[in-house]
């Protein structure tokens, strides 16, 4: 039995650093903060994708969501595919699972952002709030697809 665990730990560290997941060049003014909640067998991450004027992606990087709390920088006056991903497995079962929540977003200069992300009792939520330093109150970002991003 240990032999078999080792060697599904070893495929999966083999597996991970083959898949093209690139630690993000976290080098912006931090303008978003990150709050995560999730059960003790999920794994949460931050995938930050350029959004070029015809729509098409360019990864740029993962944050991993392995703190309560995580300061981000993201590009400000560009949009941006902002993905949030939940993953899980169990060894003893046998299974893995990844739910993933997206969006666009176009950072405004000066703004701040405020996301809350949770996954607990198999449920998943992403609220991200703009908040405008000259008041007090912020706004809903509203998801958007990035099936409606119109290209100039």
């Amino acid at each position: 039995m240990n032999q078999r665990i080792c060697a599904v730990l070893l495929a999966a560290s083999l597996f991970a650093s083959c898949s093209g997941i690139k630690t993000y060049p976290d080098t912006l003014p931090k303008n978003m903060h990150v709050r995560t909640e999730t059960s003790s067998n999920v794994r949460a991450a931050l995938h930050i994708h350029r959004v070029d004027p015809n729509c098409l992606t360019e990864y740029q990087g993962t944050v991993q969501l392995d703190k309560p709390s995580v300061e981000v920088g993201i590009p400000a006056g560009r949009m941006s595919l902002v993905a949030f991903t939940f993953s899980s497995s169990s060894f003893l079962r046998g299974s893995s699972r990844s739910v993933r929540s997206d969006t666009l977003l176009t950072a405004r200069p000066g703004y701040t952002y405020d996301v809350r992300v949770s996954y607990l009792d198999d449920m998943y939520n992403v609220a991200i709030r703009e908040i405008d330093p000259r008041r007090s109150s912020g706004r809903e970002i509203e998801r958007r697809s990035l099936g409606t991003c119109v290209p100039s």
